[in-house]
């Protein structure tokens, strides 16, 4: 019931009322601001160059993320005919005014999650070993509908990650808000997602910004002299908010019928 309602409230408040046409994909600013690991490497020998340590998580989110439609989080608003991420998660025709032409099958998304590396000997905190690089991979998912997509607005990138045989990038250390998507059909919930985080045995060299998703890329093979760690992120699924309105209508009404028997 709580969570219905902390739904309801972060539905009301979309914080991108733009309308009409957007460049940009919708971001954490429009969605209730980042929630994101901090990443390290600890129990380094040598912190400007360490040949061993352990990675570590500083991860606290203050809230669960929103899976939900560009209606929900920019109301009234399309991309263009030619933006890569239109397919996926433009509005269908007619929703908000969408033309036909800028129509796009409604997926539900987010990119509050992201990944940030920091690096400070003086804390403790060591620096990549050279010629390695940090890498993510995905361990686990709660559900073969959740995707992720590496985001490129200037260059209109739309990449899908963490798929295939290989569900693993090698990753900059900058900081990068990857988008979590589900098809419109997607049953309303909880989903999760892990992501391992280790040092790989090969540098990082991508022209696709901070995450590297190439051949060799999926290839790099982890190096055991540095302890991995793991990360889980979870978001609800919101369905329409007529829906939430109706449900959350039925429980008031339940509510007050069941308080009305013990009077």
């Amino acid at each position: 019931m709580k969570k219905l309602f902390t739904s309801l409230a972060v539905l009301s408040v979309s914080t991108s009322l733009q309308a009409g046409l957007i460049t940009m994909v919708p971001g954490p600013g429009d969605q209730g601001g980042m929630e994101m690991p901090i990443i390290s490497i600890l129990d380094a020998a040598n912190y400007s160059d360490p040949t061993s340590g352990r990675i570590n998580i500083a991860f606290n989110p203050g809230s669960t993320p929103l899976l939900t439609t560009l209606e929900q989080w920019s109301p009234g608003s399309w991309f263009a005919e030619s933006a890569s991420w239109r397919p996926d998660l433009g509005s269908p025709t007619g929703v908000g005014g969408t033309p036909s032409a800028n129509a796009g099958n409604g997926g539900l998304f987010n990119n509050q999650y992201g990944f940030m590396f920091m690096a400070n000997p003086m804390m403790s905190a060591a620096y990549v070993p050279t010629g390695k690089s940090l890498a993510i991979r995905l361990t686990s998912s709660s559900s073969a509908l959740l995707a992720s997509f590496n985001y490129g607005g200037a260059d209109n990138r739309w990449d899908q990650v963490f798929g295939g045989p290989s569900p693993q990038v090698l990753w900059s250390g900058s900081m990068w808000h990857n988008y979590f998507t589900l098809p419109a059909s997607a049953p309303a919930g909880t989903y999760s997602a892990t992501f391992e985080i280790f040092i790989a045995d090969t540098p990082f060299t991508s022209g696709t910004g901070a995450a590297d998703y190439s051949t060799t890329a999926l290839n790099a093979l982890k190096d055991n002299a540095f302890t991995p760690a793991s990360v889980t992120y979870t978001w609800t699924a919101v369905p329409e908010p007529m829906t939430l309105w109706l449900l959350a209508t039925g429980l008031l009404l339940l509510s007050r019928k069941a308080i009305r028997r013990h009077v």
